[in-house]
């Protein structure tokens, strides 16, 4: 099977995943959904054939586990968006 941008987008939705692959210049990256607030989100490979399906889903799940231990969380949170108190505007 042909490895796609489609196909591994399809295989991460099919996994419960909610996020998509992109295109980046020399790289790839996890975007929208629940990599959103991820600090980290890039595959450092320079084409989609440089890795198998299997390995896209590894390195799914390898940057979801890393982004939990940069963000404070143990193994068993998700990583959360900011909760820096919004700015009150006075009149």
């Amino acid at each position: 099977m042909r490895v796609t941008v489609k196909a591994i987008n399809n295989e991460l939705k099919r996994l419960g995943h909610d996020a998509q692959l992109v295109k980046g210049d020399g790289y790839f990256y996890l975007s929208s959904g629940e990599t959103a607030a991820w600090l980290d989100r890039t595959v450092k490979v320079p084409t989609l054939a440089s890795l198998t399906l299997e390995q896209w889903v590894e390195e799914f799940e390898k940057l979801k586990r890393r982004n939990r231990e940069l963000m404070g969380g143990g193994a068993n949170s998700e990583p959360q968006p900011s909760s820096r108190p919004k700015r009150v505007r006075k009149s």
